[in-house]
């Protein structure tokens, strides 16, 4: 995985194709061999919370600090009543 490789895993009901999450290289090869369109987007598996945290405020896009606030604190209270689960 963290060479950009391709791995499979067993699920409930199929085998997942995974890849290292944050390299971009690794994720566009998931959507060519799953040929899945790049609108389509895939599921991250974390085993913390705060690195869900970190992953979601990476890619956000918001640009208002009180609406960055107030989304920050809705997912930490998603995440504090909810994970894991």
């Amino acid at each position: 995985i963290r060479s950009g490789h391709l791995v499979s895993f067993p699920t409930e009901t199929v085998y997942g194709l995974g890849c290292h999450a944050i390299d971009p290289t690794a994720v566009k090869r998931v959507f060519e061999a799953k040929e899945r369109p790049l609108t389509d987007p895939l599921i991250v598996h974390v085993n913390e919370a705060t690195t869900a945290l970190n992953l979601w405020d990476a890619s956000s896009s918001s640009s208002s600090s009180s609406a960055e606030n107030l989304e920050q604190r809705a997912l930490q209270a998603l995440t504090d009543g909810f994970w894991p689960g």
